[in-house]
């Protein structure tokens, strides 16, 4: 009886450890199985498809597989990594997740190939990828983009403004876009614009992003089509941060070619001349006090102003002439260069002011100015010219001369009868008195004309030396009452005037008027700056009241930025603040 019971334990034991082996290999090998899925194999060209690959193993799973045989026929716009652990019924089941968002590169039958990790192998997967579909009449799409070029033939360096315009009628909680970059071209952003616009009864919200392009070579200029990824939101009451979580959808827009001939200059522009194609091109003439009132030794400031629509100021000649009267002198000052880009374009000025000074009484000579342009909406030649002026400059107080009253002849006569010899030698003598007399006034005014001369360069340097440090000072206020303006704004949450401020403040902070959008803040700030601006980029993307935008994170965020910077010019030598990022 005890051997049958001895016998039996064995065989109950044997079949448990043989049930446990058993079910440890069915563990093993469900958690080396690595499974693919997407979640369509029919798509457009111009749409998106999410790849999902698990691995059913341990949660503490290192590595990912190989996916550069992907990449081959789709382009890898997101991936993400999660690790999970469930438990269902008692038994724990974990497995590692990735997720990725594809966009295929051409069109036709392509094809997800199998992959491999930890032993464990994937199912290829088909997708057939067709053309994009065009818009039917009266069928807008929810989101798209229109591309236009004001011009398809210009001039080297003249201007051409290239437009894109974003629409969308749904909520957007990104829109990335690709950098535009030409060989020999300069490229200048414009101010960003937004508004909205009903097509076909539906309302869109329009963002529009223009870029004035200035081709440096006479050639046939190609704006390449550029691919445009928008993520659409499809829950509203969900994170912009939160990537994977919520309901979403990526999509993937194409930009239009366009093709530009860029002719030569014109024979018939002068040689020699500085090129200028323009649609609007001015020269201005202003003086200090009136001309007319000219002074010897007093020095009279002349500005002279050119302006020009569609270039650039460092397109812009020297525009002050040399005196060619020797009694004319002319001290220039440096010029002041400024650029303005609005959503028509560029604007360029150039600004020269000069002390003229006249040396001597009489009638004096200020040379003009001709400048020759190309005046890009007639086709033609003109000139911007002032034309050379003609003052009566009257003598200064000090070089006024007495004049010399001759000695009657009758007195002359009786003076030679009485006495020869002693009135020529009381003659002589006086002649010889006023001579060096005359003398003397000619090099006192003389001393003194090159004595004012030189305090009033010397008052000139003082005052600009004092203009540079008020404008330092100036610089610095500006900049700290728009940060306060800032700091305010974000007390009260209004992110359209937030935006606005940060802007200004930015381009006052680093001193670049570059700087249009919040992509540019951001580029120049850290981590938070950077997760800050899109947040506030998204929130006024929005149709609806579902924001997660911080303005209080996005006051610290910029605040703690101005220190770090504050903090790094405090270690330099220079006057430029040492950027801790680079753009």
């Amino acid at each position: 009886m005890k051997l049958y019971r001895s016998m039996l334990i064995q065989k109950t034991v044997a079949i448990v450890l043989a049930l446990a082996a058993f079910s440890c290999s069915a563990i093993s090998a469900h958690a080396q199985t690595l499974t693919a899925s997407v979640d369509r194999t029919t798509i457009g060209e111009d749409e998106t498809l999410n790849l999902s690959l698990r691995y059913n193993g341990s949660s503490n799973t290192r590595g990912q597989p190989d996916f550069a045989n992907l990449s081959n026929q789709f382009e890898i716009l997101n991936q993400s990594q999660s690790n999970r652990m469930n438990s269902y019924n008692g038994r724990i089941e974990s497995y590692t997740e990735w997720q990725m968002i594809l966009a295929p590169r051409t069109t036709g039958s392509l094809l997800i190939p199998a992959f491999e990790f930890q032993g464990a192998r994937s199912n290829p997967i088909k997708v057939t990828v067709s053309d994009a579909q065009p818009v039917a009449p009266g069928n807008v799409k929810e989101v798209f983009i229109e591309t236009s070029i004001d011009k398809d033939a210009a001039y080297v360096q003249e201007q051409v403004i290239l437009r894109y315009k974003f629409y969308y009628s749904v909520n957007i909680d990104e829109l990335a876009k690709e950098d535009l970059a030409f060989d020999n071209v300069l490229v200048e952003p414009l101010e960003e614009t937004r508004y909205g616009k009903t097509i076909n009864g539906k309302p869109f919200q329009v963002v529009e992003f223009g870029y004035a392009l200035f081709p440096q070579a006479s050639s046939v200029l190609e704006i390449p089509e550029q691919t445009w990824n928008a993520r659409i939101s499809r829950s509203p009451r969900r994170s912009v941060f939160d990537f994977n979580g919520g309901r979403y959808e990526l999509k993937r827009l194409k930009t239009a070619a366009k093709t530009i001939n860029i002719k030569e200059k014109p024979a018939s522009f002068p040689a020699g001349a500085t090129w200028l194609p323009s649609s609007a091109l001015t020269l201005a003439e202003s003086w200090a006090s009136d001309p007319s009132k000219f002074k010897v030794g007093e020095p009279i400031t002349r500005t002279l102003n050119l302006q020009a629509n569609g270039l650039i100021s460092s397109q812009l000649p020297e525009i002050n002439t040399e005196a060619r009267d020797p009694r004319l002198k002319v001290y220039p000052d440096q010029p002041k260069l400024n650029d303005k880009l609005d959503v028509d374009g560029a604007i360029a000025q150039r600004v020269e002011t000069s002390a003229v000074v006249v040396n001597e009484g009489g009638e004096i000579g200020v040379p003009g100015v001709r400048i020759p342009w190309w005046n890009t909406v007639t086709d033609k030649l003109e000139y911007a010219e002032i034309p050379d002026r003609k003052f009566w400059v009257a003598a200064g107080e000090k070089s006024k001369q007495q004049p010399v009253v001759p000695t009657p002849p009758a007195v002359a006569e009786q003076n030679d009868t009485r006495q020869p010899s002693a009135p020529t030698t009381a003659s002589n003598g006086d002649s010889g008195a006023h001579s060096w007399l005359y003398l003397l006034v000619a090099l006192l005014i003389l001393t003194n004309g090159v004595s004012i001369l030189l305090w009033l360069r010397a008052a000139k340097q003082r005052t600009t030396s004092v203009t540079s440090k008020d404008n330092q000072r100036a610089g610095a206020d500006s900049e700290k009452s728009l940060f306060n303006t800032l700091k305010n704004s974000c007390e009260q949450g209004n992110e359209a005037e937030i935006r606005r401020l940060a802007l200004a403040w930015a381009q006052a902070f680093w001193g670049k008027p570059a700087i249009t959008s919040l992509s540019d803040i951001a580029r120049k700030g850290d981590c938070a700056l950077q997760t800050e601006c899109l947040a506030l980029d998204a929130s006024l993307f929005r149709n609806d009241d579902a924001s997660e935008f911080d303005p209080a994170a996005f006051y610290r965020a910029v605040e703690q930025v101005r220190d770090s910077y504050r903090v790094n010019k405090s270690h330099t030598t220079g006057d430029e603040l040492a950027p801790l990022y680079h753009s």
